[in-house]
Formats: structure tokens, C-alpha cells, sequence
């Protein structure tokens, strides 16, 4: 009977998991679409309110407030597409999870003669890149991001 116990215990940890990462799944569903339709209260949303992006070569911008002004020029100066190479492969340790995936982001300037001009955007027409992310579980359970990266 003790065994049959820890059996069904680990059994729903398993299913718990299995939940939260479909959660995460869909998480990266929804910041693609709002990377695609430039909506930045949506991209904003899958933000941890403390989270760090840490683009290559460039400043860390701390916090979703600061994320969300640095997305505005980016998403007036150009439209973007996301090609998924490889999906977020996540992996959960209590509450927090990285993901790992691959990306190419398809870039069009709305102005071709203005351009991009923030630091630590993407600029090229087209960007291949792995991406790593934290996230981490808010007080509803929720996961979100809480570092982002890529190389």
C-alpha cells in the first residue's frame, strides 16, 4: 500500500508538470502572436514584472515598464514574422523553468530610410538565433519570463 502511494504521488507530480509545461507552451504561443500583430500589452504580459532582456552587445533593460517603452519604436519602425526552427524545449524545477528554442525572425521596415535605432534590437531582415529564457512562477501559479537571452 506504501508504495502504491508514492506510485499515485509521483503520478500527479508528473501530471503537474506535464500542465505547466503545456502552460509554458502556450505562453510562447501568445508572445509570438504579439510579436507578429505588434501588440505590445500582450507581449508584455508573458513579462515577469522583474524581468532582465539581456540582448547581445547591449544594455540590459531591467523591468516589463522599461521592456514595454523599448518595444514601442521597435515595433513602429518594423513588422516581424517568427519562424520556429525548434519549439521551447522546457524543463521545470519547482518554481522555475528555462526553455531553450531557435528562432528566425523575419524583419520589414515600415521606413526603410529610418531603421532601427535602439540598442539591442534586432535590425536585420533576417535573424537566426537560440534563445534561453527563465521564468519564473508568479503568486498565481502562472509562469512567466523573468530573463530572456539569445545568441
Amino acid at each position: 500500500m506504501k508504495y502504491f502511494l508514492v506510485l499515485c504521488i509521483s503520478m500527479l507530480g508528473l501530471q503537474a508538470g506535464a500542465d505547466e509545461v503545456k502552460q509554458i507552451e502556450r505562453l510562447y504561443e501568445q508572445w509570438r502572436e504579439a510579436v507578429a500583430t505588434a501588440d505590445i500589452p500582450s507581449y508584455v504580459a508573458v513579462l515577469d514584472p522583474d524581468v532582465r532582456l539581456i540582448p547581445p552587445g547591449a544594455d540590459v533593460i531591467e523591468g516589463a515598464a522599461h521592456y514595454a517603452q523599448f518595444l514601442t519604436p521597435v515595433f513602429d519602425a518594423a513588422t516581424y514574422r517568427i519562424e520556429v526552427i525548434t519549439p521551447p524545449r522546457v524543463e521545470i524545477l519547482d518554481d522555475i523553468a528555462v526553455a531553450e528554442y531557435e528562432y528566425v525572425i523575419h524583419l520589414e521596415l515600415k521606413n526603410p530610410a529610418q531603421g532601427i535605432t535602439e540598442a539591442g534590437a534586432l535590425t536585420a531582415s533576417r535573424t537566426e538565433a537560440r534563445y534561453f529564457d527563465v521564468l519564473r512562477k508568479n503568486q498565481s501559479g502562472e509562469f512567466r519570463i523573468w530573463r530572456h537571452t539569445w545568441q
